[in-house]
């Protein structure tokens, strides 16, 4: 899924905030992709992401990432976890949260567990 303009727009009047890591940031995501090379990149600034704000959460569906962030004492959550959040927030349609169920479920690339993408289609259906 690529994201368009009018899709960044959406996400900034929504709440969505960017920001560029401080040096020391990056610094400490370089140390800790030494410290767990079987991290990407991206996993160890996500890691060092989370670290530099008070009350962050980790949200990912990587077992390695969350054991790594849970490791770091962070507030890690899955992705399955965010959906349910949302649903309860009505901060999107169910539509929305199926079709995004629906896309994770047949996707071979993502390995979220099936009978707990299947419980939540089955409760928004």
């Amino acid at each position: 899924m690529n994201f368009h303009v009018n899709d960044w727009r959406q996400l900034d009047v929504g709440g969505l905030e960017t920001f560029d890591l401080p040096p020391a940031a990056v610094a400490e995501a370089i140390a800790l992709k030494s410290q767990y090379p079987r991290l990407s990149a991206n996993d160890c600034f996500c890691l060092s992401s989370t670290l530099c704000f008070e009350n962050a959460i980790l949200i990912t569906g990587d077992r390695l990432l969350r054991s790594v962030g849970a490791q770091l004492h962070l507030c890690v959550y899955g992705v399955l976890w965010l959906t349910d959040q949302l649903q309860a927030m009505g901060a999107c349609s169910k539509e929305l949260l199926i079709t995004a169920l629906e896309y994770w479920r047949n996707d071979p690339t993502v390995f979220l567990p099936l009978d707990e993408i299947n419980i939540r289609l089955h409760s928004l259906e």
